[in-house]
């Protein structure tokens, strides 16, 4: 676990582990839930901090790390384009750092029991994929091994449409010939993967991995059903034979 991070298995409405009946799919998040992104998220934050320093501007990474983890408990959505406002008066100079920034989507790597876990949900689920991802979503999860796992993807950049916009949802869904009430929507994040799951009437599940870990709670009604924090403890929850 990194710094912050602590062991905990929340069940919210005082229930002890959700009824499964009737439950068919579960969508999954790729980034910090499935697959870990803090390599290459920290990767572009040195990438930022580089810049920045040969362009006069004293940056830290310490400092961009604090300012991420800020802009998470704040709710924004562009924490690199805070940073760069924040640290780079110049705006000339802000554009030519923001041209120079690539995320090296080849850091990224799936958390060490993402293949074991959808290998035994998907025994008695179906499993799809609710994402904002960049183009090649399908052959990356190839390549990580847990293609074979899913069902349904929906995708930002394939369907047009990203994440809170409850639509992406609405085409998994209607990919997955689902209803709501026969999903979970497991992420890492209230506000792209909690609220618009909930909006619909799926049931929820967030993640407390990556920088997401640092959103705060909102009114119950933006709440996850339920609270993890790993993939591992999905299996107790959702395991038929565990209930």
């Amino acid at each position: 676990m990194r710094d912050g991070e602590s062991s905990f298995l929340c069940l919210q409405g005082g229930i002890g582990v959700p009824d499964v009946g009737g439950l068919k799919w579960l969508f999954f998040d790729v980034g910090d839930t499935l697959v870990d992104e803090w390599e290459p998220v920290d990767d572009i934050i040195g990438q930022f901090v580089r810049e920045a320093c040969a362009l006069g501007y004293p940056v830290t990474i310490e400092a961009v790390r604090e300012l991420f983890a800020n802009c998470y408990r704040k709710y924004e959505q562009w924490p690199m384009r805070v940073a760069i406002r924040t640290f780079v008066e110049d705006e000339g100079h802000q554009k030519q750092i923001q041209d120079k920034l690539k995320f090296q989507k080849d850091l990224e790597h799936p958390f060490p029991s993402a293949d074991s876990v959808l290998q035994q949900l998907s025994r008695y689920y179906r499993i799809g994929i609710i994402a904002n991802q960049s183009p090649g979503t399908e052959e990356r999860l190839e390549s990580y091994g847990l293609r074979k796992y899913v069902d349904v993807l929906a995708c930002s950049a394939e369907e047009g449409v990203s994440k809170p916009d409850p639509e992406l949802y609405a085409v998994a869904l209607k990919q997955a010939g689902c209803e709501p009430e026969e999903a979970v929507m497991i992420g890492d994040r209230i506000d792209n993967d909690i609220i618009p799951a909930r909006k619909l009437g799926m049931r929820t599940i967030r993640i407390m991995q990556g920088y997401g870990r640092f959103q705060p709670e909102l009114s119950d009604d933006k709440r996850a059903d339920w609270t993890v924090d790993s993939l591992d403890q999905l299996l107790p929850l959702l395991m038929p034979n565990q209930n």
